[in-house]
């Protein structure tokens, strides 16, 4: 009875909506996903649904919503964080874990790092590995992002083979840097000792191997023979 007349009491009707957590959508996005209204009945709300319905969301990767007694909710979230775009047909963000989360649309940003290599046929086949892989890049990038010499800006895409692992294009040029499936703090430590000098001949240059323990392989082009 006591409880009855609390829960169905005017005293509890929700005036504020606070929202922690939030960086990619604002406060008046996650609310009016939420569907909360001003004025609803606090002790009215199923909290746990309303939390999976915000999760539906592509952003959002976790939502817990509680009552803050008598007349406020709170929404905390854990939203996904964009490393890299993959292209598969369409364009798709990935986050640290290697998950696949949403496709772009229009005005989506489109500065992060491009990623090919991986067909939705593989993705399907073989799931399990294919996330590996994806997470490969997702700590390949992150510690690209981390250098002073060779860095994210110095990238103009990164492919995932199959036989030989990551492969990255450099900015200028395009030209493949083969750094493979593991080791890469290691690979990229070699690498940024020679890369200022290898930088200028970057357009006679057929690829760079990092493959090599404690080499880096240079391969220049080969000219046609003169006519």
């Amino acid at each position: 009875m006591l409880m009855n007349m609390v829960s169905n009491s005017d005293h509890f009707r929700v005036e504020t909506i606070e929202v922690i957590g939030n960086h990619k959508l604002t406060d008046q996005d996650v609310i009016d996903l939420s569907d909360i209204r001003q004025g609803v009945r606090t002790f009215d709300l199923d909290l746990e649904i309303i939390g999976q319905k915000l999760a539906e969301n592509d952003w959002i990767q976790h939502a817990v919503v509680e009552r803050k007694l008598p007349r406020g909710i709170v929404i905390r979230l854990r939203e996904r964080e964009a490393v890299f775009i993959i292209n598969l047909d369409y364009l798709f963000y990935v986050d640290h874990s290697g998950e696949i989360f949403k496709v772009l649309r229009a005005g989506d940003p489109l500065n992060y790092p491009l990623v090919s290599g991986l067909d939705r046929q593989q993705l399907l086949d073989e799931p399990q590995h294919s996330r590996q892989q994806l997470q490969q890049v997702a700590t390949l990038i992150d510690l690209l992002a981390q250098r002073q010499v060779f860095n994210l800006q110095e990238l103009s895409q990164i492919r995932i083979d199959q036989k030989e692992g990551l492969i990255l294009y450099t900015r200028l040029y395009g030209v493949p840097i083969k750094i493979g499936h593991d080791m890469f703090a290691d690979k990229l430590d070699r690498l940024e000792k020679i890369y200022p000098e290898l930088e200028t001949r970057l357009p006679h240059l057929n690829y760079i191997n990092l493959n090599v323990p404690e080499k880096v392989i240079v391969k220049k082009m080969t000219l046609p023979p003169a006519s």
